[in-house]
């Protein structure tokens, strides 16, 4: 009974205001955006970044107000590395590790750019699967989890990759 008066008050309430109460009685996430990046030869791409944990992870980062979860990471990997990629499918999509965070995980392959590292990024480079380096424990799942999908869908693009960052 009490739900159901409360839902006719709440439908009565002008929009603008139900959206005010939406926004005040849930908990904001950030979305976040992260990839398995395959070279060429089918290596894993990670990065060691300034900020944070110490050990390698995906390259990805935070979404903007209206911008697309694919251009993204476009963004974010071009902004930190001046790579520019394709996106190919969603792997894993869940909440974040230790915080309130939403993240998406997709597979990417390098199509251009040139590598220029920014000051968020210390390092660059590319691992097969098999020999990771240490690897922040989430970010390892990843990759354990998802290394041979991203691979198969690199590996059945019509256009080879232009640029490999094998070590």
């Amino acid at each position: 009974m009490l739900w159901r008066a409360l839902a006719a008050i709440y439908n009565r309430v002008p929009v603008r205001w139900q959206r005010r109460i939406l926004d005040r009685a849930h908990p904001r996430f950030l979305v976040g955006v992260n990839g398995v990046g395959i070279t060429a030869d089918g290596q894993v791409i990670l990065a060691r970044h300034r900020f944070g944990s110490p050990q390698w992870r995906l390259l990805g980062g935070f979404i903007t107000r209206e911008e697309s979860l694919q251009d993204a990471l476009r963004r974010e990997i071009l902004e930190e590395t001046g790579l520019e990629i394709e996106v190919g499918p969603i792997l894993e999509a869940n909440t974040g590790h230790r915080w309130a965070r939403v993240e998406i995980v997709y597979a990417y392959r390098i199509v251009g750019g040139r590598l220029a590292l920014t000051g968020e990024v210390l390092e660059v480079a590319a691992f097969t699967p098999a020999r990771l380096p240490d690897v922040r424990a989430d970010q390892r799942g990843f990759v354990e989890r998802h290394a041979a999908a991203a691979r198969e869908w690199a590996s059945g693009r019509v256009d080879p990759a232009t640029i490999d960052l094998a070590r």
